[in-house]
């Protein structure tokens, strides 16, 4: 690693002579550096709100940089070039933490006087090292359900379920076979792959960390419930047969050829930008969207999923703090807004979670904001080997989705091997 940020410094240093060059020389608004991964459309959206931050007041100017490939983010806040602010995912914030190269925003929030009670507890959470806030969210990312309301009525419902176990028993009945035997209609939802890997689970009161996050847990009751049903639902119509018919999917995954674009699949658990891409490849398919549902054992999990931000860091090695501070706040605040209007996202600020205009910009927005006051959000592990432990997740779920092992098996041996991670 120091071996590659040294190689880093020398780019960066160009960079910086280039960016910084007349600082000091020039009298007029204070320069702020900010890096963000988002380009064209997208990047025009933050480029906007960025002169409304100019223009909003006279003492820092910001200017924004689109830098894509977030690999440059280490080598840069490690270097004595750093940009003063950066735009990163809440995910890469555990390891740009553990190298000690992000400020405590937290903190620099409480010397501010900014609460940070604007943002709900799922958003802090995801945002947050071992209780410590580092990261300021201006967004969320979070699955629900979507479903055919076509397919739902033709096998005797009007309403979608409200629990997993009633989830089942419409799968089960709306699961269709060809003359040859194999997977027409998908009941259960097993696609797209990281739904069932995570929402899937969730529902059952499952995760794969303990509330810590640092302790895995693949073998706890939540997680083997789910698989259970996961597994019976497969072996009922031929394990094989049923991942043939989620590789094709996967393969078709957001073309016209999509599943749920087709009308080939009852239950859809996905982000809201679904919508969209059904309005432009099958704006006749009768939906709904629905919370995704808990079980009878654990009713108060409706609306579970995953949560996920882009968020505003600012690095230690950064020159300018203040102003830094100030345009992370003005991002997460007055600019939020425009930022999930341009970018059709959902917000992290509780303020905006009943905004008219947001509200009506996606006809599944009004179900995922209600999804959000749930706070029912889970963050994916933070172990700082959770990229191999994410891998093993995937071998030990294709155990059980083969066959090759049962729920119980697969996850025992997922739990020896996880146990030996850091």
């Amino acid at each position: 690693m120091k071996k590659i940020i040294l190689i880093g410094m020398l780019c960066v240093g160009l960079w910086g002579l280039w960016a910084g060059a007349g600082k000091d020389s020039v009298k007029g608004p204070q320069k702020i550096v900010f890096w963000y991964y988002h380009k064209g459309d997208e990047g025009a959206v933050l480029e906007e709100v960025l002169k409304k931050f100019n223009q909003s007041q006279q003492t820092y100017e910001a200017q924004g940089f689109s830098v894509p490939d977030t690999q440059k983010y280490i080598v840069a806040m490690a270097s004595n070039e750093s940009p003063d602010i950066i735009e990163v995912s809440n995910q890469q914030i555990p390891t740009y933490q553990s190298a000690g190269l992000l400020e405590d925003i937290g903190g620099l929030a409480k010397k501010n006087s900014f609460s940070t009670d604007i943002f709900g507890k799922a958003a802090l959470e995801a945002n947050s090292v071992s209780g410590t806030v580092y990261g300021l969210p201006y967004n969320s990312v979070i699955i629900q359900m979507f479903y055919n309301k076509t397919i739902l009525n033709s096998i005797g419902y009007t309403a979608p379920p409200a629990t997993m176990e009633e989830l089942y028993e419409m799968a089960v009945k709306a699961t269709t076979l060809d003359g040859a035997g194999n997977i027409d209609i998908l009941g259960y939802p097993l696609f797209p792959l990281a739904s069932a890997r995570q929402e899937l689970i969730y529902a059952f009161g499952g995760t794969w960390t303990d509330s810590s996050g640092k302790k895995a847990t693949p073998n706890s009751p939540g997680v083997l419930a789910s698989l259970k049903l996961n597994a019976e639902y497969r072996n009922r119509y031929g394990a094989d047969k049923v991942q043939r018919f989620v590789a094709t999917s996967n393969t078709n995954r957001y073309s016209p050829q999509d599943i749920f674009f087709a009308g080939k699949q009852l239950f859809r658990f996905d982000g809201p930008w679904l919508s969209k891409m059904i309005a432009d490849n099958n704006p006749a398919l009768d939906y709904g969207v629905a919370l995704i549902p808990g079980t009878k054992a654990n009713p108060g999990l409706r609306g579970v999923s995953r949560y996920e931000t882009a968020s505003i860091v600012i690095p230690r090695a950064g020159k300018n703090k203040d102003g830094a501070w100030a345009l992370a706040k003005f991002l997460v605040t007055e600019g939020a807004k425009d930022l999930c209007l341009g970018m059709r996202n959902l917000p992290a600020n509780k303020n905006l979670y009943t905004d008219k205009d947001l509200l009506s910009l996606d006809p599944s927005f009004p179900m995922f904001m209600e999804a959000l006051k749930t706070e029912n959000g889970i963050q994916y592990p933070k172990l700082e080997e959770s990229a191999k432990y994410t891998s093993l997740i995937e071998e030990h779920l294709d155990y059980v989705y083969n066959g090759t092992k049962t729920p119980e098996e697969a996850m025992n041996a997922l739990q020896q091997q996880a146990s030996q991670l850091r």
